[in-house]
Protein backbone atom coordinates (compact mmCIF):
# COMPACT_ATOMS: atom_id res chain seq x y z
CA UNK A 1 0.00 0.00 0.00
CA UNK A 2 1.39 3.46 -0.87
CA UNK A 3 2.11 5.70 1.92
CA UNK A 4 0.38 9.20 1.98
CA UNK A 5 2.20 12.24 1.60
CA UNK A 6 1.96 14.74 4.13
CA UNK A 7 -0.17 16.93 2.01
CA UNK A 8 -2.92 14.12 0.85
CA UNK A 9 -2.64 12.80 4.86
CA UNK A 10 -3.91 16.14 6.15
CA UNK A 11 -6.44 16.72 3.57
CA UNK A 12 -7.61 13.20 3.77
CA UNK A 13 -8.12 14.09 7.61
CA UNK A 14 -11.08 16.24 6.48
CA UNK A 15 -13.02 13.24 5.03
CA UNK A 16 -11.69 10.80 7.97
CA UNK A 17 -14.67 8.36 9.26
CA UNK A 18 -16.78 5.89 7.61
CA UNK A 19 -19.65 6.48 6.02
CA UNK A 20 -23.05 6.77 8.51
CA UNK A 21 -26.30 5.12 7.74
CA UNK A 22 -29.31 6.56 8.48
CA UNK A 23 -32.76 5.74 8.09
CA UNK A 24 -35.60 7.26 7.10
CA UNK A 25 -36.47 9.08 10.94
CA UNK A 26 -32.93 9.95 10.45
CA UNK A 27 -33.74 11.68 7.03
CA UNK A 28 -36.46 13.38 8.46
CA UNK A 29 -34.93 14.73 11.20
CA UNK A 30 -31.78 16.39 9.03
CA UNK A 31 -34.14 17.98 6.82
CA UNK A 32 -36.59 19.58 9.42
CA UNK A 33 -32.87 20.95 11.43
CA UNK A 34 -31.35 21.86 8.03
CA UNK A 35 -34.66 23.95 7.64
CA UNK A 36 -34.46 25.28 10.96
CA UNK A 37 -31.78 24.43 13.23
CA UNK A 38 -33.27 26.29 16.82
CA UNK A 39 -36.28 24.06 16.73
CA UNK A 40 -36.55 22.54 19.84
CA UNK A 41 -36.45 18.99 20.44
CA UNK A 42 -39.96 19.03 21.55
CA UNK A 43 -41.13 20.79 18.09
CA UNK A 44 -38.72 18.78 16.07
CA UNK A 45 -40.40 15.37 17.71
CA UNK A 46 -43.46 16.54 16.16
CA UNK A 47 -42.85 17.15 12.55
CA UNK A 48 -40.87 13.64 12.60
CA UNK A 49 -43.44 11.56 14.22
CA UNK A 50 -40.92 10.68 17.36
CA UNK A 51 -40.82 11.55 20.96
CA UNK A 52 -38.39 13.94 22.73
CA UNK A 53 -36.24 11.77 24.02
CA UNK A 54 -35.78 9.71 21.05
CA UNK A 55 -35.30 12.93 18.97
CA UNK A 56 -32.64 13.70 21.72
CA UNK A 57 -30.92 10.52 21.63
CA UNK A 58 -30.67 10.71 17.76
CA UNK A 59 -29.41 14.06 17.57
CA UNK A 60 -26.72 13.33 20.02
CA UNK A 61 -25.86 9.82 17.97
CA UNK A 62 -25.29 12.55 14.51
CA UNK A 63 -22.85 14.61 17.32
CA UNK A 64 -21.14 11.66 18.20
CA UNK A 65 -20.53 10.62 14.69
CA UNK A 66 -19.72 14.20 13.34
CA UNK A 67 -23.23 14.11 10.65
CA UNK A 68 -23.74 16.95 12.85
CA UNK A 69 -20.76 19.38 12.87
CA UNK A 70 -22.38 22.12 14.19
CA UNK A 71 -25.38 24.41 14.72
CA UNK A 72 -25.27 27.51 12.82
CA UNK A 73 -26.23 31.32 12.13
CA UNK A 74 -26.10 32.97 8.80
CA UNK A 75 -24.72 36.44 8.60
CA UNK A 76 -24.80 39.18 6.23
CA UNK A 77 -21.29 39.93 6.26
CA UNK A 78 -21.99 43.19 4.25
CA UNK A 79 -23.63 44.99 6.62
CA UNK A 80 -20.87 44.30 9.18
CA UNK A 81 -18.57 45.79 6.76
CA UNK A 82 -17.17 42.42 5.24
CA UNK A 83 -19.18 42.92 1.96
CA UNK A 84 -16.34 42.45 -0.86
CA UNK A 85 -15.83 38.84 -1.70
CA UNK A 86 -12.20 37.71 -3.28
CA UNK A 87 -11.65 34.56 -4.72
CA UNK A 88 -7.69 33.82 -5.26
CA UNK A 89 -6.66 31.05 -7.01
CA UNK A 90 -3.36 29.81 -5.95
CA UNK A 91 -0.35 27.96 -7.40
CA UNK A 92 2.12 26.20 -5.07
CA UNK A 93 5.76 25.80 -5.18
CA UNK A 94 6.51 22.39 -6.38
CA UNK A 95 8.15 19.97 -3.65
CA UNK A 96 7.39 22.54 -1.28
CA UNK A 97 5.18 21.63 2.21
CA UNK A 98 2.02 22.12 1.06
CA UNK A 99 0.51 21.69 4.29
CA UNK A 100 2.28 24.46 5.71
CA UNK A 101 0.84 26.94 3.05
CA UNK A 102 -2.91 25.54 4.39
CA UNK A 103 -1.92 25.58 7.81
CA UNK A 104 -0.86 29.43 6.95
CA UNK A 105 -3.84 30.07 4.76
CA UNK A 106 -6.19 28.74 7.91
CA UNK A 107 -4.72 31.53 10.18
CA UNK A 108 -5.99 34.42 8.11
CA UNK A 109 -9.26 35.67 9.61
CA UNK A 110 -10.66 36.87 6.57
CA UNK A 111 -10.03 33.17 5.21
CA UNK A 112 -13.84 32.12 4.81
CA UNK A 113 -13.28 28.74 2.57
CA UNK A 114 -10.22 27.09 1.20
CA UNK A 115 -10.44 24.21 -0.93
CA UNK A 116 -8.11 21.93 -2.76
CA UNK A 117 -8.58 21.99 -6.67
CA UNK A 118 -7.66 20.32 -10.00
CA UNK A 119 -6.27 21.40 -12.75
CA UNK A 120 -4.31 24.61 -13.43
CA UNK A 121 -4.34 26.02 -9.48
CA UNK A 122 -3.24 23.97 -6.57
CA UNK A 123 -5.93 26.26 -4.37
CA UNK A 124 -8.53 28.48 -4.03
CA UNK A 125 -9.46 30.52 -1.33
CA UNK A 126 -12.17 32.78 -0.35
CA UNK A 127 -11.52 35.66 1.43
CA UNK A 128 -14.46 38.30 3.28
CA UNK A 129 -12.92 41.63 2.94
CA UNK A 130 -13.76 45.50 3.84
CA UNK A 131 -12.50 47.37 1.21
CA UNK A 132 -9.55 47.93 -1.68
CA UNK A 133 -6.63 49.00 0.90
CA UNK A 134 -7.38 45.67 2.38
CA UNK A 135 -7.63 43.44 -0.37
CA UNK A 136 -4.40 45.21 -1.53
CA UNK A 137 -2.60 44.61 1.66
CA UNK A 138 -3.84 40.93 1.70
CA UNK A 139 -2.93 40.08 -1.95
CA UNK A 140 0.45 42.07 -2.14
CA UNK A 141 1.37 41.52 1.11
CA UNK A 142 0.45 38.82 3.36
CA UNK A 143 -0.98 35.95 1.08
CA UNK A 144 2.21 35.86 -1.49
CA UNK A 145 4.62 36.41 1.60
CA UNK A 146 3.38 32.99 3.10
CA UNK A 147 5.35 29.39 2.86
CA UNK A 148 4.85 27.78 -0.74
CA UNK A 149 2.93 29.99 -2.47
CA UNK A 150 4.40 30.35 -6.24
CA UNK A 151 1.63 33.11 -7.75
CA UNK A 152 -1.86 34.13 -7.21
CA UNK A 153 -4.38 35.12 -9.69
CA UNK A 154 -7.47 37.12 -7.51
CA UNK A 155 -11.00 37.46 -8.96
CA UNK A 156 -13.04 40.19 -6.94
CA UNK A 157 -16.72 39.03 -6.47
CA UNK A 158 -19.16 42.00 -8.08
CA UNK A 159 -22.03 40.57 -6.64
CA UNK A 160 -23.29 37.52 -4.92
CA UNK A 161 -26.73 35.38 -5.58
CA UNK A 162 -27.72 33.83 -2.38
CA UNK A 163 -29.25 30.64 -2.82
CA UNK A 164 -31.32 28.51 -0.60
CA UNK A 165 -29.36 26.62 1.90
CA UNK A 166 -27.73 23.75 0.81
CA UNK A 167 -28.36 21.16 3.27
CA UNK A 168 -32.53 22.20 3.18
CA UNK A 169 -31.70 21.29 -1.01
CA UNK A 170 -30.30 18.23 -0.87
CA UNK A 171 -32.51 16.72 1.83
CA UNK A 172 -35.53 18.18 0.01
CA UNK A 173 -34.62 15.29 -3.20
CA UNK A 174 -35.05 13.08 -0.67
CA UNK A 175 -38.61 11.29 -0.87
CA UNK A 176 -40.26 10.90 2.54
CA UNK A 177 -39.24 7.82 4.41
CA UNK A 178 -36.34 7.61 2.41
CA UNK A 179 -33.44 5.90 3.64
CA UNK A 180 -29.82 8.17 2.85
CA UNK A 181 -28.20 5.68 0.43
CA UNK A 182 -31.22 6.11 -1.69
CA UNK A 183 -31.12 8.09 -5.22
CA UNK A 184 -31.94 11.19 -4.89
CA UNK A 185 -35.27 12.69 -7.18
CA UNK A 186 -32.69 15.09 -8.85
Amino acid sequence: MKKRSLFSSKIAAGFAGPEVSLDGKDVALLRELARDSRQSQRALSRKVGMSPPAVAERLARFERTGVVKQYSVAIDWARLGLGVVAVVNITLKPEEDRSATIDALAELPELEQLTVVTGRYDLTARFRISDQPHLRELILERVPGMPGILRTETLLGLGTVDTDDFASRMFETYPEGAELGAAPAI
